[in-house]
C-alpha cells in the first residue's frame, strides 16, 4: 500500500504552463520555476517567502542556476546563459547538429544538468507531433549540441542514480519511465528499458520527475492530479494527490532537502480547477538530492 500525502500551497501565482522547479542558494532554499508559454521565470524563497521573477523576450521552457550565477535559459532559439545583471549570451543550439532541421515549430521543454555537468536537455513540437522531438547534449565550453536519443514526441522528466550508473528518462506519449545504462563516463546512454507503463484506463500522463536519496523517482502525472513515487523497483510507494489536473514536475529544497515543490499547469482550460496553475509544497518522509548547477 503507498503511502498519502497532504499537500498545501507554496505560490499562489497560475501558470499556464509552470515547469522545471530547481532548488539553489543558501539552504536550497531559492526555488525557481518557469511558466514557459507566458514567458516568464518565477521564484520564492522557501525561508523568507519572498517571491520574484523576470520576463524573457520567448517562451522558456527551463531555467537551471549556474555556479558563476545567473541561470541556463531554454529558450526558443536558445539556450542561452543569463547573467545576474540580464546580460544574455548565446550558446549553440540545435541548427549546430549534423542534419538536424526542426520540420515544424518546436520549442526546448525539460532539461536538468548531469553528475557530470553536462547540460541535458529536450524538444517537442508546438502541435505534439510524434516522434519529432529529441533529447540532446550540451557539454559546457563545448561548440555543438549533440543528439542522444532520436523519435521523442514529448521529452520530459531525467535523473540521474546515486551510482551514476542509470540514467532515467521520459518520453510523455510513450507512457512510460524508463531507464538507460550510463557508461563509466558519466556520458554515454544505452540499453534503453521502459521499467513501468501507464496502465489502462490511468489517465495521467508522466511528465517531469525528481530523484530522492534512496533513488526513489518521484514522477508528476499530467491530467492525473497526482505524484507519484517508484522505488527501485519501480512499485508505486507513495502518493501525492494535487488539487490541479495538469501536475508538471517537483523538486526537493531546503536545508534539509526534505521539502518537494510541485508545478502544476491550468493550460488555459475554462473549467480548471481554482488552484490549477499554483505551486505546491509538501514533506513527503524522504530527503532528496541538491539541483545539479550549470558550470558556466
Amino acid at each position: 500500500m503507498s503511502t498519502k500525502i497532504t499537500v498545501e500551497t507554496f505560490d499562489e501565482r497560475k501558470c499556464y504552463l509552470g515547469e522545471g522547479p530547481t532548488s539553489s542558494g543558501p539552504g536550497n532554499n531559492h526555488v525557481m520555476w518557469v511558466n514557459i508559454l507566458e514567458n516568464q521565470v518565477m521564484w520564492r524563497n522557501l525561508e523568507t517567502g519572498l517571491t520574484g521573477g523576470y520576463e524573457t523576450a520567448e517562451h522558456v521552457s527551463f531555467a537551471i542556476p549556474r555556479t558563476q550565477g545567473g541561470e541556463v535559459l531554454g529558450t526558443v532559439s536558445g539556450p542561452v546563459l543569463r547573467d545576474p545583471d540580464g546580460t544574455i549570451h548565446q550558446l549553440p543550439t540545435r541548427s549546430t547538429v549534423a542534419g538536424d532541421v526542426d520540420t515544424f515549430p518546436t520549442r526546448w521543454n525539460d532539461a536538468k544538468v548531469s553528475r557530470k555537468g553536462d547540460l541535458i536537455l529536450g524538444t517537442m513540437t508546438y502541435d505534439v507531433k510524434p516522434h519529432e522531438g529529441a533529447l540532446y547534449r550540451y557539454v559546457p565550453n563545448s561548440s555543438f549540441l549533440e543528439r542522444i536519443v532520436d523519435d521523442v514526441t514529448i521529452s520530459n522528466g531525467m535523473d540521474w542514480s546515486s551510482k551514476n550508473d542509470s540514467f532515467f528518462y521520459i518520453d510523455t506519449m510513450a507512457l512510460s519511465v524508463d531507464r538507460f545504462d550510463l557508461a563509466p563516463d558519466g556520458r554515454a546512454i544505452s540499453n534503453r528499458k521502459a521499467m513501468w507503463t501507464v496502465p489502462d484506463g490511468d489517465p495521467g500522463l508522466p511528465d517531469g520527475m525528481s530523484i530522492d536519496a534512496e533513488d526513489g523517482l518521484w514522477v508528476a502525472f499530467w491530467g492525473g492530479s497526482v505524484v507519484r513515487r517508484f522505488d527501485k523497483d519501480f512499485t508505486i510507494t507513495a502518493e501525492i494527490k494535487i488539487p490541479a489536473p495538469n501536475v508538471t514536475s517537483c523538486v526537493f529544497a531546503g536545508p534539509d532537502l526534505d521539502t518537494l515543490i510541485i508545478t502544476t499547469a491550468h493550460n488555459g482550460e475554462a473549467d480548471a480547477p481554482p488552484q490549477a496553475g499554483m505551486t505546491f509544497i509538501c514533506k513527503p518522509g524522504v530527503k532528496g538530492v541538491v539541483t545539479n548547477l550549470f558550470p558556466m
